[in-house]
């Protein structure tokens, strides 16, 4: 095993992801869907909003473990498996089929996608307007319930107190607006803007960060999404990081370590 050198206070520069790694994103999915319910509830039966929320749920709950997946039989924990998971990556991608022309990769973490593909295997039909108005009412539902975990809060307070700096690494939202065919188009200045303001909010629950770099329209796991982080924090610092004393704290093996 290689060996860990130690880094000393005066010299480290803190780099964190934000959602399941600062803040409690994936378990307060379950509540959080109830917002898409609430605009569901509106133009079908209960029955069929219940299911359009279980299967949303699914879907995300798919995501999130195989994206947390290290070892290959750590597969036999996922329902469906690894098939399960690469088919569901591979409809995503065909939903953007304009997004990945332009920018050579889709958004994986749609919540715009992940509702359209909800309702579809709940068997109606959606529209884009429902679908936007969905997305909305799930982002609105997650900030207001945002709960940072207590271990990271007091290890950003051990941080500061050392007078380092913190910068936050952070996926796109994938804010994307679907057309009446069922395809997803992506405007990334529209997409960071929302979670910009979203992020900022964490300054109120005591989150004190240096910068904020956003996977508009680079994402993880590709380089340009750290590049342009470290631009943002060289910029910051006055100087060129030395990546020794560099460390990055995150939830997924794949997109952050």
């Amino acid at each position: 095993m290689k060996k860990i050198s130690k880094i000393p206070w005066a010299e480290s520069i803190w780099f964190f992801d934000i959602d399941d790694t600062l803040i409690d994103t994936a378990g307060t999915t379950l509540s959080v869907s109830e917002g898409i319910m609430r605009v569901f509830q509106a133009k079908h039966t209960v029955e069929e909003t219940l299911r359009v929320r279980d299967n949303f749920n699914d879907i995300f709950n798919l995501m999130m473990i195989g994206y947390r997946v290290k070892n290959k039989e750590d597969w036999q924990q996922v329902p469906g498996e690894k098939e399960a998971f690469e088919k569901l990556l591979q409809d995503i991608g065909k939903s953007q089929n304009r997004v990945k022309e332009r920018y050579g990769t889709s958004k994986k973490w749609s919540r715009e996608v992940f509702i359209k593909f909800a309702a579809d295997k709940t068997g109606i039909q959606v529209t884009p307007e429902l679908v936007h108005e969905a997305a909305d009412a799930y982002w609105v539902t997650l900030t207001e319930q945002t709960m940072v975990y207590p271990q990271a809060f007091d290890l950003i307070q051990v941080i500061k107190r050392h007078n380092r700096p913190i910068y936050l690494l952070t996926s796109s939202d994938g804010r994307l607006n679907m057309d009446d065919e069922g395809q997803f188009d992506y405007d990334p200045r529209y997409s960071e803007a929302l979670k910009r303001q979203r992020i900022e909010l964490l300054r109120e629950r005591g989150v004190n960060f240096n910068a904020l770099s956003i996977g508009d329209p680079e994402d993880k796991p590709h380089l340009d999404f750290f590049e342009k982080a470290i631009k943002i924090a060289e910029r910051d610092l006055g100087k060129p990081i030395v990546f020794k004393n560099a460390i990055m704290v995150g939830d997924s093996f794949g997109g952050d370590l």
